[in-house]
């Protein structure tokens, strides 16, 4: 999809799903001619670097201070293969992330009759009026309130699972032209509900952003009002840009605010939060705090799941490969060397832009724990609440001096909406191809294609406002919902990708045995770690178990 938001004059000529001779490209020879196509991963850099980095790594550094570095550059070097190898099916067979799940093994059935547009309208809005009635209890009735939640999410799943099998029995006698809907598909729409407080979060803090550098100019609550101002904006550069205004766009935003977080990280040593030789070991010794308590796992979890290559970054990574042009490129499937020969060739053009991408975030995610802990923990400063942003810049002012706050502002406002427009312009895509995959709009048309994507950039951005009025806490809502979602979906993109990879992928383009190897080694991480962390979170909130002096 390289032009969702361009005019709709001859969109076939520019539909990036058809695959025809007529499109295919030699890949590039060279350092030069391969970097000049890369391009999908700095969309994911503009995505990672607002939320996890900016937000949820920094609170990690101020809430644990150095001990969990090693942590933190495991969520950053675990998650690249699984991201390469989903891409590899991508660009060798044309699918996308949701086609190539929806076909994973396990339950599967004709899509039922009801699941439309209108029941998954029901559904959110359902979902939005029982948030809005459960923030309003105190903490004693909302867990309550959670165990009926569950209780009817067991009966309604119950009651699907039933339709399913009656689905299932009945679709041999009566020919229908509705498609496969398996048990993924099931699992997605659950999550989507979550990444609205998600993503919610990061609108929010561009708010929050906006109050802090003119404090009072629209008067109480200035962060919601200017929440609902950057989604207005957001909107528009969304439907009237195009993929390659886009990709510059964060490109120049993410090096900025990058390379000025980096030289804070540097003038940091000519200041008394310095950080020694042995801050930076003590984080390499694979300890945990003591104590280890709630907030820091429960923190620790979410920095895993938003750092590095998120659930979200990992699956619409796909999509801007086909956007990039990475896929048409190879072309349709022929069983002969010159097709592997080029589907190698850009696969080598798609691993150069994802290591590219891991060494960008990487280097500012370790700067952003470095700021972290070195000044926030030193001070006790902990960044939550409405006073996120403001509590956050304090690792510009305290390295730089108190100048550096309109810098900080300047560079958290682009960085942070960068995120906004990578995540949502992802997140529109993923929708549209749902509806296509579950047989509700023509997936070949890529005019009606075209026209969800705006539908839905408009339907995201409303519902992340609405989430981010109800809680207007962005450490919280990414803290709660990010951990939640990385348990339901890292487990299953790890072992999905395994998957993939015997069963799906050409043998002639297959991953060598290093590649392989180390996808084992990530695939079953992804499986553990995350449901892991849930189990330990709650253990130590309910005192079953107890790590540390505490």
């Amino acid at each position: 999809m390289p032009d969702f938001e361009s005019p709709l004059s001859e969109p076939e000529r520019h539909n990036p799903y058809s695959r025809t001779l007529e499109d295919v490209q030699e890949p590039p020879k060279g350092f030069w001619p391969t970097f000049r196509q890369l391009g999908p991963g700095m969309i994911l850099a503009g995505s990672i670097v607002g939320s996890g980095e900016l937000i949820m790594t920094t609170k990690l550094g101020a809430v644990a201070g150095f001990v969990l570095l090693w942590f933190l550059l495991l969520s950053c070097f675990i998650k690249v293969v699984v991201q390469a190898e989903l891409a590899r099916h991508t660009i060798s067979s044309g699918q996308t992330f949701l086609e190539m799940f929806n076909q994973l093994p396990g339950p599967a059935t004709l899509r039922p009759v009801w699941l439309g547009l209108p029941w998954m309208s029901i559904v959110v809005t359902a979902s939005v009026l029982g948030t809005a009635i459960f923030v309003q209890f105190d903490t004693r009735w909302q867990t309550g309130m959670m165990a009926l939640v569950v209780a009817i999410g067991v009966v309604f799943v119950s009651i699907i699972a039933g339709g399913l099998l009656a689905s299932r029995q009945r679709s041999s006698d009566i020919p229908c032209e509705r498609p496969m809907v398996n048990w993924f598909m099931w699992l997605w729409l659950v999550a989507i509900l979550l990444t609205f407080v998600n993503s919610g979060a990061i609108l929010g803090a561009v708010g929050q952003t906006l109050e802090m550098a003119m404090p009072g100019f629209i008067g109480a609550g200035g962060a919601r009002v200017w929440a609902i101002g950057v989604a207005v904006l957001a909107a528009l550069i969304l439907i009237v840009g195009s993929y390659q205004s886009l990709e510059k766009t964060l490109v120049v935003l993410v090096s900025a605010f990058t390379f000025l977080t980096l030289v804070c990280t540097v003038l940091l040593q000519w200041t008394g939060f310095a950080i020694t030789w042995d801050d930076i070991q003590q984080g390499m010794l694979f300890q945990f705090p003591d104590p280890l308590t709630t907030t820091v796992a429960l923190t620790a979890l979410a920095m895993y799941a938003g750092t590095g290559v998120a659930y979200g970054e990992m699956w619409n990574y796909t999509y801007w490969c086909v956007e990039k042009g990475y896929a048409r490129n190879v072309g349709v499937k022929q069983d002969d060397e010159a097709w592997s020969r080029r589907a190698r060739g850009w696969i080598r053009v798609m691993y150069t832009d994802v290591l590219v991408t891991m060494v960008v975030y990487t280097v500012s995610t370790v700067c952003f724990y470095f700021l972290g802990a070195a000044i926030l923990h030193a001070q006790g400063l902990d960044p939550d609440g409405s006073e996120t942003i403001a509590t956050l810049s304090a690792i510009f002012t305290d390295s730089l001096g108190g100048w550096a706050a309109t810098l900080f502002v300047v560079g958290s406002f682009f960085v942070l909406f960068s995120t906004v427009l990578a995540g949502v312009a992802g997140s529109s895509r993923l929708m549209t191809d749902a509806l296509g995959v579950m047989g509700i709009i023509n997936r070949n048309d890529y005019r009606t294609r075209l026209r969800f994507i705006r539908i839905f950039v408009i339907f995201l951005l409303v519902m992340f406002t609405i989430a981010y009025w109800l809680f207007a806490n962005p450490p919280q809502m990414l803290g709660v919902t990010s951990s939640i979602i990385g348990a339901m979906m890292y487990p299953v993109l790890g072992l999905g990708v395994l998957y993939l990879r015997y069963f799906k992928v050409d043998p002639s383009i297959r991953p060598g045995r290093w590649t392989t190897g180390w996808l084992w080694v990530c695939g079953l991480a992804l499986a553990v770690i995350s449901p892991a962390g849930i189990l330990l979170t709650l253990a130590i909130q309910f005192n079953w178990i107890s790590i540390g002096s505490g």
